[in-house]
């Protein structure tokens, strides 16, 4: 008897467990950093322009809202287990955090292009922080390894 699709009534966004569980049993739970590269600074700009920056942004921000991280700690870890960079932060006060992010996926490695181009780590600190402190947050890129040569990806958080 063959098998059949359930029949899904309506379109569902994707939640973010279901985003993480992943089984492909041969090629592993892994995908290069090429291929988020090619998405994110190639096709996202080619399709949308220079507004992906801000879309980038957007998205990094609410998926950040969205993980329920309630101590920065845990983003941290999460931040480790997903290989976005590895994090620092020189500086925690009442009203400044500033944030590093070495070996950032989205530019580790390039040739300087002139421009920050990591805005969707930008939001995603933004969100987790927003969200951990009951506060606005805004991130803004302040040092670039691809976009400028820098040693890291720095932000600066304004609360």
């Amino acid at each position: 008897m063959a098998q059949t699709k359930p029949s899904i009534q309506s379109h569902q966004r994707v939640q973010v467990q279901d985003a993480l569980h992943i089984v492909r049993p041969t090629l592993g739970d892994n995908a290069g950093v090429a291929l988020y590269r090619l998405l994110r600074l190639v096709a996202l700009e080619d399709i949308i322009g220079r507004g992906a920056a801000g879309t980038a942004y957007v998205a990094g921000r609410k998926l950040g809202r969205s993980l329920g991280i309630k101590k920065l700690d845990d983003f941290l870890e999460l931040c480790a287990a997903l290989k976005i960079g590895v994090i620092k932060v020189p500086v925690m006060t009442e009203s400044r955090i500033q944030v590093d992010v070495h070996e950032c996926v989205t530019c580790a490695g390039m040739a300087p292009v002139g421009r920050p181009l990591c805005h969707f780590e930008g939001g995603l600190i933004a969100g987790v922080v927003e969200d951990v402190t009951k506060k606005r947050v805004r991130a803004k890129e302040i040092t670039c390894m691809g976009g400028f040569g820098h040693d890291a990806c720095g932000f600066e958080l304004e609360l």
